[in-house]
């Protein structure tokens, strides 16, 4: 068996399971009644079943537990026993955020006790190194997924977190954990845009490991665009299924870690997840400005406000496909020697969605809905 194979074998699990489920939680929740309902803010014009969370998750987590024997002694790649450990602390705490998320979709849960829960999730992710705080050989490898240090694109040094100080790389971890949960989250406002964003994220992620080397962290981004694969049939417009806050919230936890293992891939998901990323931090900020709350559910994100110019659904989404692909090459094809290059990128992506929003934001919205 080659590597090659054991990666297909992987993201085949992932697609097959999410695919065979998707349908069966759609079914499921027609029999239980357990829709998203229809109401004057939100998009969809009928009752939706938002339980596809639950064929997410389970197609990522039987893909990555099936990863752990296609790895083991007899396979040509494998892994140490550094990597298992944050598999494992990435399966819980994935697990554990996916459970609350669930009750989320069913009960709509506070949004504080929420975001308690993914620091929560978060810290579990950490693991070890919360109170070991070192890093141990070979290769100074933490017992956890911490953000030790990334690359500077300025000066082509490393900026280290951990020799900084091990609670800022803890606080660093954390923030960019609950901060890409809740990104993802906030963008699965469109009938296929979380799920396509994030197997696009994915794919340049395992890409990117992929050229390093790291044949066995591969597979984590790997498992995580087969879920996407299976589902997106059913959730892009017209959706037959929402992925609920149990399917976005767990792939923002997941896309986050993967951009942490094997060595930080900050750049790649920067460029990748640019556009949802800085029009998160623009709401969070016009609406902590408005004197409102951060996690206030309004119509004022772009991908709304393009429904709101005439843009379909598609359209919209399809745009932010192509500009996350776009940068996600970029992020590829620039070699790292050039990183100043990556940077002119992220900070063209910058000044063109600063455009967008200052465009849109002056135009008067229709009053079409806020999305699911």
């Amino acid at each position: 068996m080659t590597a090659a194979l054991v990666m297909l074998i992987v993201w085949g699990i992932a697609v097959g399971t999410t695919s065979l489920l998707t349908p069966v939680m759609r079914a499921l929740s027609q029999r239980l009644r357990l829709y998203d309902r229809v109401e004057p803010r939100k998009l969809h014009t009928r009752p939706m079943s938002r339980l596809g969370g639950v064929a997410i998750f389970a197609g990522f987590a039987v893909a990555l537990g099936a990863s752990f024997w296609l790895t083991g002694a007899q396979s040509p790649i494998q892994r140490d026993a550094y990597e298992n450990l944050r598999l494992m602390l990435l399966l819980l705490g994935a697990a554990m955020l996916w459970v609350v998320s669930l009750l989320d979709d069913l009960y709509d849960l506070p949004a504080l006790p929420r975001l308690i829960w993914h620091v929560v999730c978060a810290l579990v992710a950490v693991g070890p190194y919360l109170w070991e705080q070192t890093l141990h050989q070979p290769g100074d490898q933490a017992r956890g997924i911490i953000f030790t240090a990334f690359n500077n694109p300025i000066s082509g040094g490393q900026i280290n977190f951990h020799q900084l100080s091990p609670w800022l790389a803890i606080v660093v971890t954390l923030f960019w954990i609950v901060g890409m949960i809740n990104i993802v989250n906030w963008i699965d406002g469109l009938d296929g845009l979380a799920a396509g964003v994030t197997l696009i994220a994915a794919i340049i992620l395992a890409i990117h490991t992929w050229t390093l080397g790291q044949y066995t962290v591969a597979l984590l981004p790997l498992a995580l665009a087969g879920a996407c694969v299976g589902f997106l049939p059913f959730n892009f417009h017209p959706a037959r299924i929402f992925m609920g806050d149990s399917g976005a919230m767990v792939l923002g936890y997941v896309l986050a870690i993967a951009a942490i293992i094997g060595g930080a891939k900050l750049a790649s998901a920067l460029l990748v997840l640019g556009v949802p990323i800085l029009d998160g931090v623009w709401m969070v900020l016009y609406r902590r400005y408005s004197g409102g709350r951060a996690s206030a559910a309004d119509r004022r994100h772009l991908h709304h406000r393009l429904l709101d110019l005439g843009l379909s659904q598609r359209q919209v989404v399809l745009l932010y496909y192509t500009v996350s692909a776009l940068f996600g090459a970029i992020a590829l094809l620039v070699p790292d020697g050039y990183r100043a290059l990556k940077l002119a990128a992220l900070g063209l992506l910058v000044l063109l969605l600063a455009g967008a929003l200052l465009y849109v934001t002056r135009r008067r919205p229709h009053q079409v809905g806020v999305g699911h």
